[in-house]
């Protein structure tokens, strides 16, 4: 605390010191009540749904000046009553759910071009494969440099990031190069990438994302797999109607050194009528065909990576495909119509639907002479959230997954001790400002 205490006060004198720039400090409290008997995994019958909350906590402190910037935001992450300090009487503190969100520095080469460096987050167009991750109480960051430029219409991205263990920090880790980590973790060992954008117009913006990830062989040797993935992505909007479409492709070598040829395809549309606002999508991640035995099929991996791209809220609310071997890496099937209702300014209902299928089909985990292939069932998802003022919100919802014998078999369960999926929670969002200076030289 007293460390604290002497971070904010340093950061107070330098703002008055620098009455060009601006200074902030904002916080942000997030419990989130959930009731769980399927979010993210597969219940039995016998599975009981738990009952638990998770809460973020952020402070946050930023520095901006015209040349150049700082950003720190301190978080804690936890489940209530998870303290691992603490007695029969109190809960001190969990010494593992503390640490830094975000830690970077803006420095700004000219007008339109700057560099940033630092743990940061990284969200581009509608996130399909750069995101922050929100809904996860930790949100993802990535330690990387980014250089950035904007000018008449374009905008330009390069990151670039380099990632190692402790010991490299130490005389104990040199003399190799190798990333001691568990390979099976899938922690990546570099995330590089270009983003270039264009806006054609006010309302329309075409952008093309090219990206080079790297993981480590295992942890005795420095040979890293990589893989390229690139597409391009489109935006429109003329007031009622909004559109997004994403086409990308993969190729190199997936997380076990396998040839990669994978690709992706979404494609989604909304329309504002008054207080409505209904829409509809397609998305296609690409799949290994099980029952495709040709040798020169056999020797790729044709299972599309989404590497940190969002999958909360893109693929329905259970999450429950997060990862290319929730549908035992046949792919993903995903249409879904969708409709919201905006009474207010400070309401909004969403109700969205989606039907899910392999796009290739997978054998069959409970039937070694079998493939599965077709539906794998489909979700209801209703969400509700209010904004009581600019800084505290609402948001609640509850999911229901309607599963099919097809499902049942690629879980590995039989259909008649699978239960029901279901996932609901109450979230409240308090973001406050609690300290700002104006800059009064411009």
């Amino acid at each position: 605390m007293k460390a604290l205490r002497y971070l904010l006060f340093s950061f107070i004198i330098l703002s008055f010191n620098h009455l060009d720039a601006q200074f902030q400090i904002s916080a942000e409290l997030r419990p989130r009540f959930e009731a769980n008997n399927g979010f993210n995994f597969t219940p039995a019958k016998t599975t009981e749904t738990t009952f638990y909350v998770v809460q973020r906590s952020r402070l946050n402190l930023a520095f901006d000046h015209a040349k150049y910037g700082y950003f720190l935001s301190l978080q804690d992450a936890r489940v209530w009553g998870d303290d691992n300090v603490a007695s029969g009487t109190t809960a001190l503190f969990n010494n593992s759910s503390s640490g830094i969100h975000q830690a970077w520095m803006r420095i700004r080469l000219n007008d339109n071009s700057f560099l940033k460096i630092g743990r940061q987050e990284f969200s581009y167009d509608d996130q399909r494969l750069l995101s922050a991750r929100n809904w996860t109480t930790t949100g993802v960051t990535y330690d990387a440099l980014l250089y950035h430029h904007q000018n008449m219409g374009w905008t330009f991205d390069l990151g670039l990031s380099w990632n190692n263990d402790a010991t490299k920090g130490t005389a104990a880790g040199t003399g190799t190069n190798t990333f001691t980590v568990d390979p099976i973790s899938r922690r990546l060992r570099t995330l590089n990438f270009i983003y270039l954008k264009k806006e054609i117009k006010t309302n329309w913006y075409l952008s093309a994302t090219g990206l080079l990830t790297g993981y480590q062989k295992d942890k005795t040797t420095s040979t890293i797999y990589l893989a390229g993935t690139y597409g391009i992505h489109s935006y429109f909007s003329n007031g009622n109607i909004d559109s997004r479409i994403n086409l990308f492709g993969q190729n190199g070598k997936n997380q076990k050194g396998k040839q990669l040829k994978a690709w992706m395809f979404t494609a989604e549309a909304d329309y504002k009528l008054k207080k409505f606002k209904a829409g509809a999508g397609i998305d296609l991640l690409s799949g290994h065909d099980a029952s495709n035995m040709d040798a020169g099929y056999l020797v790729a991996d044709h299972s599309f990576d989404l590497f940190y791209g969002m999958r909360y809220a893109k693929y329905g609310l259970m999450n429950q495909y997060v990862v290319q071997s929730n549908t035992g890496n046949g792919g993903l099937i995903d249409i879904y119509p969708r409709i919201q209702f905006l009474p207010d300014q400070s309401n909004k209902i969403s109700v969205d639907f989606h039907f899910f299928s392999l796009q290739q089909s997978i054998k069959n985990p409970l039937q070694a002479d079998q493939y599965l292939s077709g539906s794998i069932g489909s979700e209801l998802d209703v969400v509700w959230t209010h904004s009581f003022s600019k800084e505290l919100n609402l948001h609640t919802g509850f999911g229901w997954y309607f599963t099919n014998e097809t499902y049942a078999s690629m879980r590995e369960i039989e259909t008649g001790s699978l239960g029901q999926p279901y996932f609901g929670w109450v979230m409240l969002t308090f973001k406050p400002v609690l300290f700002k200076t104006e800059a009064t030289n411009k």
